[in-house]
C-alpha cells in the first residue's frame, strides 16, 4: 500500500499537468479568436524570433474601428490605464486608474514612445512602441528588445493589439509572442487580466456617444 500511494500521487499530478497543457492552456492562449485569426500573419510578427510561443485572443466590439482605437491609443499607467482589474494592478504596485472617457491629450503615439506598466519599478516595467498605425495596430515590446530591433535583430517577445473591421463593428485582437509566454506563473494571471482588458475596451467603445464628448457608463460584468 505504501508504494501505491506515491504512484497514485505521481499519476494524479501527471493528469493535472496533462489537463492543463492539452485542454486548459490552448483555450487560454486562443480565447475568443477564430482559426483564421490565430494563424494570421499580423504586423509586428516579423520583428520577433520565429517559433516563439504565442497567444492570440479576441473580442467582437459593437462599434467601428475608429471608435475602438482611441481607447487603445491611451493605454498606460500614467494615461488611460489598461481597462482591466485596476485594484489588482494597484495591489501589485501599479498606479492604475482606468479611464472611462477618451482623452485627446493621450492620443498621440509614435515609435519609440514608452508605455508604462508600473513606473515605480523602473524600465523593466515599461513597454516601448515598436510599430503603430492608427485604427490598425499597436505593437509593444521591452526596451531591450526595441534596441535589438533598432540594430536589425529580432526581438525575444512582443505584445500587440489590432483593430479590424467586422460586419459594421470591430474585431479587437491581442497577441503575445515570446517573452514570458509559455511560463505558467505568467500565462494564467496574464490571461485573466488581458481578457478583462479586451472586454473593458469593448464595453467602453460600445457605450461611447457618437461625439465621444462625455464619460461613459461601463458594463463591469465578466
Amino acid at each position: 500500500m505504501g508504494k501505491q500511494r506515491p504512484l497514485a500521487t505521481v499519476m494524479a499530478v501527471a493528469g493535472v499537468v496533462g489537463l492543463y497543457r492539452w485542454v486548459v492552456r490552448p483555450r487560454m492562449y486562443n480565447w475568443g479568436a477564430t482559426a483564421e485569426e490565430i494563424t494570421a500573419v499580423l504586423p509586428g510578427d516579423e520583428l520577433v524570433e520565429p517559433g516563439a510561443p504565442r497567444t492570440t485572443r479576441a473580442v467582437t466590439v459593437d462599434a467601428p474601428p475608429e471608435a475602438v482605437w482611441p481607447w487603445l491609443a491611451q493605454i498606460g499607467e500614467d494615461r488611460g490605464g489598461f481597462y482591466s482589474y485596476d485594484w489588482l494592478e494597484r495591489l501589485a504596485g501599479a498606479r492604475i486608474h482606468n479611464a472611462d472617457a477618451v482623452h485627446p491629450e493621450w492620443q498621440e503615439l509614435g515609435v519609440g514612445d514608452t508605455v508604462w506598466l508600473a513606473r515605480r519599478y523602473g524600465q523593466n516595467a515599461s513597454q516601448v512602441v515598436a510599430a503603430v498605425a492608427p485604427k490598425s495596430h499597436l505593437v509593444l515590446m521591452s526596451a531591450a528588445d526595441f534596441d535589438r530591433v533598432q540594430r536589425g535583430e529580432r526581438a525575444s517577445g512582443s505584445w500587440a493589439f489590432y483593430v479590424r473591421p467586422y460586419h459594421g463593428g470591430t474585431r479587437l485582437l491581442a497577441r503575445g509572442t515570446g517573452g514570458w509566454v509559455g511560463i505558467t506563473s505568467f500565462d494564467i494571471p496574464h490571461f485573466v487580466m488581458e481578457r478583462r482588458m479586451l472586454r473593458g475596451i469593448r464595453d467602453r467603445a460600445a457605450a461611447a456617444p457618437p461625439d465621444g464628448s462625455k464619460p461613459h457608463v461601463v458594463n463591469q460584468s465578466l
